[in-house]
């Protein structure tokens, strides 16, 4: 030892004396790591010699432990997802985000086969014409979320677990945010070209902050884009099985697309134009 050939002496007697000489790190944590497995086996071989003497050959000679005598069954948590299922989870949920573009197009798409004076004349409630568009609009939305739920977990791995048709109802709504905004966005804009643009990088910002690029974690970040809330609330429910983390984004998102969808109606009214 003291030429270094040797990390450290060990001598047991009435007291346990370690002798080293300057270990490195890594030698000293390996060196811990002995005595703390030595100790345990000492005050093992002392319990039993303490209880039944007759026992202690026991020790000599261990009984072997096959490999299916002990299991150990783990759910997985919320912060121990793989990468794949993490993104899978972010980007359905960015996927829907990006119903802006079909909400913008709504009335877009009515001026260009100039049925919006048809619709404007019709003997119905803006509402019930701005309510009627923005149904239609998201069943193709619809049916792209269920299928990317379907493709995800057959050929992917990402079990949604059994709290799937919950989950479902936290994207969904986010789908009605996203059109209920894209509408609006064209609504407020009067039909300007440039609201697909500034959507689209609204989009970006949302998915930025919501962690569909990168890891954010459950701050602030997340806290300001509808994708993180979303995503963290799927993420609950589907790994930590919290019912009650679908609470937040589904209420948030419902309650601001009635306000948007309220706040639309009074404005396609006041204008008496689409």
């Amino acid at each position: 030892m003291e030429n270094g050939d040797a990390v450290g002496f060990v001598e047991v007697g009435d007291d346990l004396t370690v002798t080293t000489n300057s270990p490195s790190q890594i030698e000293m944590s390996v060196l811990n790591g002995y005595l703390t497995q030595f100790t345990s086996q000492y005050q093992l071989a002392s319990t039993i010699i303490k209880v039944d003497p007759t026992q202690a050959k026991i020790l000599q000679n261990p009984p072997k432990v096959s490999d299916s005598a002990v299991t150990v069954e783990k759910q997985a948590s919320g912060n121990e997802i793989t990468a794949f299922e993490y993104y899978a989870i972010a980007m359905i949920a960015m996927m829907m985000m990006f119903g802006i573009n079909t909400g913008i197009n709504v009335f877009r798409e009515e001026k260009v086969r100039h049925t919006d004076v048809r619709l404007f004349i019709a003997p119905i409630r803006k509402s019930t014409a701005i309510i009627g568009n923005f149904l239609g609009a998201i069943f193709m939305q619809t049916v792209a979320l269920i299928l990317l739920m379907t493709v995800s977990q057959l050929f992917f791995g990402v079990h949604w677990g059994q709290n799937a048709l919950l989950i479902f109802v936290i994207y969904f709504s986010l789908l009605l945010l996203s059109v209920a905004l894209g509408m609006a966005v064209d609504v407020f804009s009067n039909g300007n070209p440039a609201a697909t643009g500034a959507a689209s990088i609204l989009v970006q910002v949302f998915a930025f902050l919501g962690g569909a690029y990168f890891p954010t974690g459950d701050g602030l970040m997340s806290k300001l884009s509808p994708i993180g809330w979303v995503r963290v609330g799927v993420r609950d429910v589907m790994y930590n099985n919290v019912i009650s983390a679908s609470f937040w984004p589904i209420a948030l998102n419902i309650s601001i697309t009635l306000v948007l969808v309220v706040v639309m109606s009074y404005w396609i009214r006041r204008k008496e134009v689409y």
